[in-house]
């Protein structure tokens, strides 16, 4: 059977397609983060409701190096992305001897990553009225404010804040409830003195408003590989792997993060990988590197980390590269490498995937940001709509069906708006925006798109709401589920079944309907912070040291 290439169909276009071709093509491939619709359904899928350790598990194998950047498949191919230390500690950490942007190997980068006007690091002003890494307190990815604590190493090593952190997370799955925090705040008042924000240690009489914090890690001193790795589908074991580069991160990440977070994107015929600061990547099916292009280094807020996958359309691929600095969206030709057009964005760090659809002819890239959600023309990156209303950190990537674009973000608040498809101009509160809602909404996950139903989870918690598409209409409204503590990962549907993963390593089952009804509560030994992805009877699953396959034996 010939393979469709989906993604020169048409992302949007696929909300009904997908469904017609179950069974076919859509069911053999997983080719982005959030499936073959970018909306988190695997059409034709069909994995077991009940799995553990020792029952339903196809293969299960050790992933190097580490990485939050969720599988892609095709065919007999599971893509996966990682960074692992070689060991080796270089003084000049970051890339200190380079020029602005410039790469060990001499290639010009497309943007100024840094930031060469109007953006000094962290006092570039910020919309919601921070002033970037030095002020205000710094976000945790639970959607909570964190203390500020001395870096760690400050005032001769008596302060660890990882470990300090693993002091009060009981349960180890990186969140801190209401009380786990409370006791936090209490000995941090007792150790430093003074309230929340900037107490000053007396160890080293330094400000412990630091660059670490609890968010942000220190600069790395230790060298990288930067790997894409190919590993066959029915039995785990790999098939190839490639190094895209092997070098320095110029910045840190936050404690639960990685250097290999973007997850690829392929046609079948293609694979794009995006290392962020390490450039973006294009090889065929076999690993032949094609091309690659370097953007300069981008500078996130407190050091967070990157994040963003790119997006791939015909022969147009999509790079989101929103940043401390000068921000903007890159559109490439898939073949050469070559730009096709920049648009530069209003905009500071973020970390969602661009979307792209299709509606009334025109083919539109919608991406989520702290200031607006906007729809670009594919064709030569044309401002479309711009909406405002979402908070800051607007990480969950836009889902689209025919005719609306669903945005929600969850940090220092909640938003969500379903906007309405073939507007111009600034749609702020105008008859564009049919619904909004302003509770229960996610810091990180991504939302479901499923059945004209939106399913989505509060903060990185386990709390789930579920509102019909059309009216937003509350089906399901804050309900816990039960065993999952903590939630980066985003959900998919399949099989009739939606797949919620927790950071404690439980995968709780639902049915996909309009009432809460838990079919399963799975236990695995490993944290999760990708999200799944479903092909056929399979549901791969990328844990903190492996990736597992789980299918009905």
């Amino acid at each position: 059977m010939k393979l469709i290439h989906l993604t020169k169909i048409g992302l949007g276009g696929l909300a009904g397609l997908a469904w017609s071709l179950a069974g076919t093509v859509t069911a053999e491939n997983w080719p982005t983060w959030r499936g073959p619709a970018a909306n988190g359904v695997a059409p034709g899928g069909n994995p077991p409701t009940e799995f553990s350790e020792s029952k339903n598990i196809q293969w299960k194998t050790k992933v190097p190096g580490s990485g939050s950047s969720t599988p892609v498949i095709w065919g007999d191919q599971v893509f996966v992305i990682t960074a692992e230390k070689t060991g080796k500690k270089v003084a000049a950490a970051g890339g200190e001897s380079r020029e602005r942007g410039q790469r060990p190997d001499g290639e010009r980068p497309e943007g100024r990553g840094r930031g060469e006007q109007g953006s000094r690091g962290g006092d570039r002003p910020r919309p919601d009225g921070d002033r970037g890494s030095r002020g205000g307190e710094r976000p945790r990815p639970d959607g909570e404010r964190s203390q500020r604590g001395g870096q760690s190493g400050s005032g001769g090593g008596s302060f660890n804040r990882e470990e300090f952190i693993k002091r009060f997370d009981k349960n180890g799955d990186g969140e801190l409830n209401d009380a786990e925090r409370d006791a936090m705040r209490d000995e941090l008042r007792q150790q430093f003195g003074g309230g929340r924000g900037g107490e000053r240690s007396p160890r080293s009489g330094r400000s412990s408003r630091g660059r670490g914090g609890f968010g942000g890690g220190s600069k790395p001193t230790e060298e990288y590989r930067y790997v894409l790795m190919s590993l066959d589908r029915n039995t785990g074991k790999e098939n190839w792997r490639r190094v895209a580069a092997t070098q320095v991160p110029h910045e840190g990440h936050h404690r639960d993060h990685g250097y290999a977070s973007g997850s690829p994107v392929t046609d079948g015929e293609h694979i794009i990988v995006s290392f962020g600061s390490r450039g973006l990547y294009c090889y065929d099916m076999k690993g032949k590197l094609q091309w690659k292009k370097d953007f300069g280094d981008m500078r996130m807020r407190n050091s967070f980390g990157e994040g963003t996958s790119p997006a791939l359309h015909g022969d147009t691929v999509v790079l989101l590269w929103d940043h401390e600095g000068d921000s903007a969206l890159y559109a490439l030709d898939k073949k050469t490498g070559k730009l096709k057009w920049k648009t530069d964005r209003n905009e500071a760090s973020g970390w969602c995937t661009p979307v792209v659809t299709v509606h009334d002819g025109l083919t539109q890239v919608i991406v989520n940001g702290t200031r607006a959600v906007r729809s670009y023309q594919l064709s030569d990156g044309k401002l479309l709509w711009q909406c405002s209303g979402q908070t800051s950190n607007a990480i969950p990537s836009i889902v689209v069906d025919e005719n609306f674009a669903y945005a929600m973000s969850g940090f220092r608040g909640a938003y969500l708006a379903a906007i309405k498809l073939g507007g111009s101009g600034d749609l702020t509160d105008s008859k564009s925006v049919s619904w909004t809602a302003n509770r229960g909404t996610p810091y990180t996950p991504s939302p479901l798109l499923s059945n004209g139903r939106i399913w989505y989870l509060s903060g990185n918690n386990g709390i789930l709401s579920v509102r019909d598409t059309k009216s937003g209409k509350l089906l399901v409204e804050g309900e816990r589920l039960d065993g999952v503590s903590g939630v980066y990962a985003s959900p998919v549907s399949a099989g009739g079944r939606v797949y919620i993963a927790g950071r404690n390593g439980t995968v709780s089952v639902l049915k996909d309907s309009a009432k809460l009804e838990v079919l399963a509560t799975n236990e695995l030994d490993e944290k999760f912070d990708c999200s799944p992805a479903v092909v056929g009877k399979q549901m791969f699953l990328r844990g903190k040291e492996h990736l597992y396959c789980i299918a009905t034996k």
